[in-house]
Formats: C-alpha cells, structure tokens, sequence
C-alpha cells in the first residue's frame, strides 16, 4: 500500500518532507560555495542504449549559414534557432509519481488508468515541486564501476552513509555513483544490465524519508532484480509506496573527487503537463 500520510489526495509525496529546515540544512553544508553541475551531456545522436528511449535528436532551424546564403537580418539582428527531442527519461532525468505502477495503482492509490495517451491526470511532474535540500553523495565504486552481479545492499549502504559522517534526515537527497554513467560515455557499458541499490535498501531509505534518490545509472537500482517476481522492486516500494523521487543518469564523479559528501542540492522539473518524467540539469552547490 501507498504511504497516505500526506493526505488521501496526496499528489507532491516524499517532496513535502523538504520544509523550511531541510532548506536551511542544505545551505550549511556549503563549504567553498562551488557549484558543480550533475547533468550528462544531450549529443544529437548519442543515447545510452536504453530500450524504448531513443537517442536525443538535435536541429537547427536558423544558422549563420541562411544569412550567408542572403537572408535578411531584420529590425537590427540575425539570430540562431533550433530544436531537440529526445525521451523524457532519456538524459539525466527525475521520475514522476505517475512513472510507475503495481496491480493497477500508482502512489497514494490513484489509478493507473489516469494515465492516458493524453498523459497523466493525477501524479504528472508538473505536480513535482522544485527541490532544493541538503544533498548526500556516496560513492560505491571509488575509481572504477561496480559490478551489475554486486548490489549495493542495505548494510553496506548504511555503512557508506556512515563511513561520510553524515546521518541522513527527512527531505534528504541521496546520491549513489555506481560508476556506471562514466562507462557509459566511453563506450564502455552494458545497457541490458547495470549495478545499483538493491531491493532491500528501499525499507532503511523510507525509514529516513528521503526526498530523492539518486544515481549514475538509469535506474537507481541494480537491473536486472535480485527479486523473482518484479524487474523494478525499489521503484514500487519508494515511487509507488512512498512518493519517494528517482533521479537517474546523474554525472556524479565531479562531485565524488570534491571530497565533500554533504552539499546543497537544487533539482527543477520542467513543468511538462500530463508527463511521467522530465529532463534536469541538478546542481550541487559544495
């Protein structure tokens, strides 16, 4: 069952834990006041291999070649235009509450049936609000990229949170380097198969009411599941159990070789009506 503390018509969820304090708290661990940027970088034509998530396309629809072949400028300028597409969990992304679903119900009971070719009518990401918290980075892989057949359970989860001095606290951003983003901008990563959170770390994060959890891989979790009977059990427990954010496809190493496990962490949607999920460009503050 969802986690209905927030009310029965609910559709924010574990982003209401981020009040005024959890603000607060993020400000204090700014150290140097550095931002370090968290997004991977959008390439026409260069994707992650991901199935039913096509590669970003990018156009131009005005260059300097149109005026050099005679357009006009007008009223005093030239300028240059274009446009991308690209899946909405295709980059560095957050999922919304609508993302995912199990016997026909989504976070807070709203019926998956809500979400049509229109889009989702309870649950969207333009429901989710602007986050900014304080941020905690953890790195499972130190140098190199974790094995897909080596999760990162619930103890040792625990201890790497600990082994940084940091206890986390509700509104809470967690991230994990897995080191498997890295590996995938050289050309060097299995999109079938990747490492992560196992399922059995979904319990110990609700009990913290973390806002978001993060990674540098395309799904938080270790894929394929250590659980027989569902491909993505972290994403139910947390998405649909407890309004919990994912924020996959992070480019975490800069902030990793920063040393600095706590910071301000400030993560935006974009305000796409009816969407199940938006590209973001999160900034860690250190």
């Amino acid at each position: 069952m969802s986690d209905q503390r927030h009310g029965t018509d609910d559709e924010i969820g574990a982003a209401r834990t981020v009040g005024s304090q959890a603000v607060r708290r993020g400000l204090a661990a700014v150290r140097t006041g550095t931002p370090i940027p968290l997004a991977a970088p959008i390439r026409h034509g260069v994707g992650f291999g991901l199935v039913g998530r096509a590669a970003p396309m990018h156009f131009m629809l005005r260059t300097g070649s149109d005026y050099a072949a005679g357009l006009p400028e007008r009223a005093g300028f030239g300028f240059a235009d274009d446009v991308v597409t690209l899946p909405t969990h295709g980059a560095t992304h957050v999922d919304a509450l609508a993302h995912v679903w199990q016997d026909g119900l989504m976070y807070n009971g709203f019926p998956a049936n809500s979400v049509t070719s229109r889009g989702a009518q309870h649950l969207g990401i333009d429901k989710m609000p602007p986050i900014v918290t304080r941020g905690v980075v953890i790195d499972a892989c130190p140098g190199g990229a974790r094995s897909p057949s080596d999760p990162v359970r619930r103890d040792e989860l625990a201890a790497l949170v600990a082994n940084a001095g940091v206890e986390l606290a509700p509104g809470d951003a967690l991230l994990v380097r897995t080191g498997w983003l890295a590996a995938a901008l050289a050309g060097d990563a299995d999109s079938t198969a990747w490492p992560g959170l196992h399922h059995d770390c979904g319990a110990w994060l609700a009990e913290r009411q973390v806002a978001v959890v993060g990674a540098d891989n395309p799904a938080v979790e270790a894929f394929p599941s250590f659980d027989p009977a569902c491909q993505v059990p972290l994403h139910i427990e947390l998405i649909r159990g407890h309004g919990v954010y994912f924020a996959e496809l992070m480019a975490l190493d800069a902030l990793c070789a920063a040393g600095q496990p706590e910071f301000l962490f400030v993560l935006s949607p974009l305000p796409l009506v009816g969407a199940v999920g938006s590209p973001v460009a999160p900034v860690a503050v250190v």
